[in-house]
């Protein structure tokens, strides 16, 4: 897969391939979005501790760091759109055995969701690096990743409200229902975008050929690294943010619920906001540095929240934490893609996304493991600085292997 040349991309297909690849993960994500939500009403009734969302959280995870080099192949053989279609499918599924409120049900529905995940960011990047400009790629692929965020905002302010009005399954189903309609209307547009498929491409590939691929060309090396370390700290983050605010800082699951929309929301508005400015500064990894230092500094902070905060230093702290650590990710996935080797975007990507996964995955048990040392979700946050600092020290790693290879080209 290659670009296609920027004079020849209608700006209504670009903004065509950019909507809809931007609710396609919307629809995935709120899957995802919705079990820490409504975790201080579900786990009671499945009989475990809300923390124990943790966990789940790292299972779908889990399933997704198994699963992406698994399903390195999907694209190239099923065409973008289809494998988008397949991953919607999954969400569906998992929405359907989460309405069971077992664990078995609930470990099915993990590994589903993260199945999901392997095959909508490489899919995406796929679809938007073939249809995008490159003077504007780190702007529409920042755009296209405001749905993760713009999922976990759609859940904190709805899925609250529809649990206390009619009950957590009521939530669960929303997304089903969502998942399904986006699954349908995907098909319209699946043989224009699909049209660079490769119906002959093997499906038995040997999964660990794209990570040893990435491991080979230092830049995406260490990305992928430092993509482990932010990942690690933005799901805790999310995860995490509702059960410690009902739990230790006396609020309403609404009200915590609108503090978590404050972190996505920043996050939204920070994806754009970075994106644009690394097109104009052309300094990507520079913006990336400076995101994972405020994380840093946002994570020593979360230590001494408390209810006798103000509610408008606690609502900042959480714009500028969101901004942050929910705002990179558009910027590492158009930087993966421009220094992939020519025709594996796709299969870098893929290959990346298992080191973010992987930080997806031991991140919530992790956290959950620690604050079942600490007692404490504040001070168990603040030892998140830690994996922070480590983000930082990649990136500037990063930095110097890209300076290495243009002194040697």
């Amino acid at each position: 897969m290659t670009a296609i040349h920027a004079a020849a991309i209608p700006r209504s297909t670009v903004i065509a391939v950019l909507l809809t690849t931007t609710v396609a993960q919307i629809a995935s994500v709120m899957g995802i979005a919705v079990f820490p939500v409504i975790a201080p009403r579900l786990a009671p009734e499945m009989g475990v501790a809300p923390a124990t969302i943790g966990y789940q959280i790292s299972l779908i995870y889990g399933a997704a760091t198994v699963g992406s080099p698994i399903m390195s192949f999907a694209v190239t053989r099923w065409g973008a759109c289809r494998a988008s279609q397949v991953g919607l499918g999954f969400c569906v599924l998992a929405m359907a055995l989460g309405l069971t409120a077992s664990l078995a049900g609930l470990a099915v529905c993990s590994i589903l969701l993260g199945l999901a995940m392997t095959l909508m960011t490489p899919a995406s990047a796929h679809l938007l690096y073939r249809f995008s400009p490159a003077r504007n790629r780190n702007l529409i692929f920042s755009v296209k990743q405001t749905g993760v965020p713009l999922a976990w905002v759609i859940m904190a302010l709805a899925a609250p409200g529809i649990t206390l009005a009619f009950g957590w399954r009521w939530a669960i189903a929303t997304v089903l229902i969502v998942a399904l309609v986006m699954l349908v209307a995907l098909q319209r547009v699946r043989e224009r975008w699909d049209d660079d498929r490769s119906r002959d491409a093997p499906v038995r590939t040997n999964p660990m050929a794209g990570l040893m691929a990435l491991w080979r060309y230092p830049v995406l090396r260490w990305l992928a690294i430092a993509s482990l370390a932010l990942s690690f700290v933005q799901l805790c983050l999310g995860t995490f943010v509702v059960t410690m605010l009902v739990e230790e800082g006396g609020y309403s699951l609404v009200s915590a619920g609108v503090m978590l929309s404050l972190v996505q929301t920043s996050g939204v508005a920070g994806r754009v906001g970075w994106g644009y400015i690394a097109d104009r500064t052309r300094n990507s990894l520079g913006v990336l540095q400076k995101l994972a230092l405020t994380t840093t500094a946002c994570c020593l902070i979360a230590a001494f929240i408390g209810p006798g905060w103000p509610m408008p230093a606690l609502a900042l702290l959480f714009i500028v934490f969101g901004a942050a650590a929910v705002g990179w990710n558009g910027l590492f996935l158009a930087e993966v893609a421009r220094c992939s080797p020519r025709g594996m975007v796709s299969v870098a990507t893929s290959a990346a996304m298992t080191w973010n996964f992987g930080g997806i995955l031991i991140g919530p048990a992790v956290f959950a493991t620690v604050y079942q040392l600490t007692g404490r979700y504040t001070s168990t946050y603040a030892l998140l600085s830690v994996v922070g600092l480590s983000a930082v020290a990649a990136l500037l790693m990063c930095r110097a292997a890209g300076r290495r290879e243009r002194a040697a080209a």
